[in-house]
């Protein structure tokens, strides 16, 4: 697929976000971190769809990679709406909330060519 064919793509933006724990046995580190993201999940504008979900216990491969602690799919209907998640307050509640809590974060944003 050419590059033009993907730019003229509008939505929807995939926004993935893997995160690994600084203390991923910690029950309370683990609370605290759902305890923030479900409140960003209910409360955030932007989002069209959400998923949270922790590492599967699927076959040991060289591909799969299942070292994060969680990860976190939102559905944007489009880039716009997305740039603008990156400075709503829930977003930026959730980083002062839950920050400390994480050694590492990945994010990988894509757009929807399937519709």
């Amino acid at each position: 697929m050419n590059s033009e064919s993907i730019e003229n793509k509008t939505g929807p933006f995939v926004h993935t976000v893997f995160f690994w724990l600084k203390n991923p046995t910690q029950t309370s580190d683990r609370e605290a971190f759902e305890t923030a993201i479900r409140k960003l999940i209910q409360t955030n504008p932007q989002a069209t769809s959400n998923h949270l979900g922790c590492p599967a216990e699927s076959e040991k491969r060289e591909v799969v990679d299942n070292s994060f602690t969680y990860c976190y799919v939102m559905l944007f209907p489009d880039l716009e709406s997305q740039n603008a998640y990156q400075t709503d307050p829930t977003h930026l509640l959730f980083i002062e909330e839950a920050s400390h809590l994480w050694e590492r974060v990945v994010v990988y944003d894509s757009l929807s060519l399937i519709h």
